[in-house]
Parts: structure tokens; C-alpha cells; sequence
């Protein structure tokens, strides 16, 4: 079996647990009341809303598994995979467009709309990036005052691929950076970026101009978005990120900065 369908069979192991012990506690009629006494279902719906860059592999290892009629407590199983930006994912689960149910409740005990909505909600979500889940569990925290997405325990979030942030740079602007600087960091691009005299003051060509950064647009990009929260962790020198930190008045007057030399944010 190889890693992809390995990883993803996992992920969906995971779920199923979940899915498993509901079914059991519903046939056996054990529980905390009678809400959960309900009907086997037909089919159990495993919904993976994927990030758009492995989507095309997710879709992938989800025909494979559905193509081998799983099942569960003899229900089927089948693997929905729906492809949507980190973004865009982040913005329903900030506005509770999967709805949610407070402590306590039971979807018998909710308005049918808010049912059909419950019904959409997803059972796994493979976002861009883990900073993203950890925003949309603080949403859902600040609105149910618990956790959503766990952050320890055997179902916590765990990254499936870890990637590394990198710089794209021409060859000759990098040279004259590194002479200057040393490595380029968030740093040595501050400083480049509050260069009044551009790129001759940084000992490169005249012509060249002024220093320009090319950063998408954080509230549209996921990329964008992660830059933003890497030069964070250099500016304060450490991972854990928080919104007090990207709101501090040192920090957003240094990033003022360094955004100032931004062109071209779509």
C-alpha cells in the first residue's frame, strides 16, 4: 500500500470512529437519553473538504476506498471529497455556515433548517495549512466555549505533509542581500524594504529601483496569509502566534513597513 493511500485511509479511520461508536451506543439504545436511539442510517457520508492544491490525490485515494464497498456495522460507507480554498473554508466555519449545536442539544431538539444544515457538516477537513485550524477552532471556541478541532489526544489535529516556507528571489538581488545582510529573513527584508535610498543604498544596481515585495493579499490567499504569520514568528522569534501579538502596536507599526514595499497585492 503506498504512503498517499495509507495517510489518507487513516484520516478516514479516524473518522469512522467516531461514526462507529455513534452507531453502536444507537443499536444498543445505551447513552445519555433517547436522543441517541435513532434509526440506522442507509449510508454513512464520510465529507472531506480538501485543500485545492492535493485535492486531485485526495480524490484519488477516496475512489480507491469507495471502489472497495466499505462498511460499518454493515452501513456503507462512502467518502465525499469536496475541494475548497483554506480561505473560503475558514470563512464558513467563522460565520457557522455548518452550524453548530450549543452543549446539550441534539439535532432532534434544533429548528429543521438548522437540521438540513447539520446534516452539510463536515467529518473531516484537510486545510492549506494548520494555522488555519487553530483560527476557525478559536471562532468556534469563542462561540460554544469549548474546543471543536483538538489540539492534544488521540483525535487532535495532525499535519498529513509538513512544507517549507520559502523566498523565490532573483539571483542578483539575493547576491547583493546576502552581502548586506547576511541570510534573507524577514528581517533583512524589513530592512531593505525601509531603504530610502532603494537598491543603491543596499549596493546594487541603480536601476533597479526601489526594493519591491510580491506578497499575495492575506485576506485572499492562504499563502499571503501564512506569510504574514511567518514574519510574526521572526518578529517575536517563536511559533506560537497570538492575536495579541499580531495587534501589539511594535509589530503592526513594523509590518506597516515592510508592507509598505509590497506591488501588485491581488
Amino acid at each position: 500500500m503506498n504512503r498517499t493511500r495509507l495517510i489518507f485511509i487513516s484520516i478516514i479511520v479516524l473518522a469512522l470512529v467516531v461514526v462507529g461508536v455513534s452507531l453502536a451506543l444507537r443499536a444498543s439504545g445505551s447513552g445519555t437519553g433517547a436522543a441517541l436511539t435513532v434509526e440506522k442510517p442507509d449510508t454513512v457520508t464520510v465529507r472531506v473538504i480538501t485543500a485545492l492544491p492535493v485535492e486531485e490525490w485526495v480524490n484519488k485515494a477516496a475512489a480507491s476506498y469507495n471502489a472497495g464497498s466499505p462498511t460499518i456495522d454493515g452501513v456503507p460507507i462512502q467518502v465525499e471529497i469536496v475541494g475548497m480554498d483554506g480561505l473560503t473554508a475558514l470563512g464558513k466555519w467563522d460565520r457557522n455556515e455548518y452550524g453548530s449545536l450549543a452543549d446539550g442539544l441534539t439535532p432532534e431538539q434544533v429548528a429543521e433548517a438548522q437540521r438540513t444544515t447539520l446534516a452539510n457538516f463536515p467529518t473531516v477537513w484537510i486545510p492549506d495549512s494548520r494555522y488555519l485550524v487553530e483560527l476557525a477552532n478559536a471562532s468556534y471556541k469563542e462561540r460554544l466555549g469549548r474546543d471543536v478541532f483538538l489540539t492534544d489526544g488521540e483525535y487532535r489535529a495532525r499535519p498529513i505533509a509538513v512544507s517549507l516556507f520559502t523566498w523565490g528571489i532573483y539571483d542578483s538581488r539575493a547576491t547583493v542581500l546576502e552581502q548586506k545582510y547576511g541570510d534573507v529573513s524577514w528581517e533583512s527584508i524589513h530592512a531593505a524594504a525601509i531603504a530610502k535610498g532603494g537598491w543603491p543604498e543596499l549596493g546594487g544596481d541603480a536601476s533597479w529601483g526601489f526594493f519591491k515585495l510580491v506578497v499575495p493579499n492575506p485576506s485572499k490567499n492562504v499563502g499571503g496569509l501564512a506569510a504574514m504569520i511567518a514574519a510574526a514568528g521572526e518578529f517575536y522569534g517563536r511559533t506560537d502566534i497570538s492575536v495579541a501579538d499580531i495587534t501589539q502596536p511594535d509589530f503592526q507599526a513594523w509590518l506597516v513597513e515592510l508592507m509598505g514595499a509590497t506591488t501588485d497585492v491581488g
